[in-house]
């Protein structure tokens, strides 16, 4: 039975896509803080992610950057002027895959 209360909607939402085997261990949380970022006209860099302190520590951040990059969610760039400084970008298939998850999220507070 659904509930009409939209807020035990949204936590019946995130508990079964917990249990969802996506394969993104955290990282989608990642991928919305760049989202936000780009949205805003702000470039993401590992360390902006690091010193936000929500992701973790430098090791896990990297981790699920390179995650997120194996499976074609974003892209890194390096600077044209400092190749040791790099740019986060989602790519076409990160941003599909946001708004996906935000299209789910409406039906399911829509009720």
């Amino acid at each position: 039975m659904k509930s009409k209360n939209p807020y035990v909607r949204l936590l019946n939402f995130m508990r079964i896509s917990n249990n969802e085997d996506t394969g993104f261990s955290g990282c989608e949380e990642v991928m919305a803080y760049m989202h936000e970022a780009s949205s805003n006209g702000k470039t993401v860099k590992i360390t902006d992610l690091v010193q936000s302190l929500q992701f973790g520590t430098g090791p896990t951040v990297h981790r699920k950057v390179t995650e997120l990059q194996e499976r074609g969610m974003i892209e890194v760039k390096r600077s044209p002027t400092d190749g040791r400084a790099k740019s986060l970008v989602l790519s076409d298939a990160g941003v599909k895959h946001l708004e996906s998850r935000s299209k789910a999220l409406k039906v399911v507070l829509q009720g």
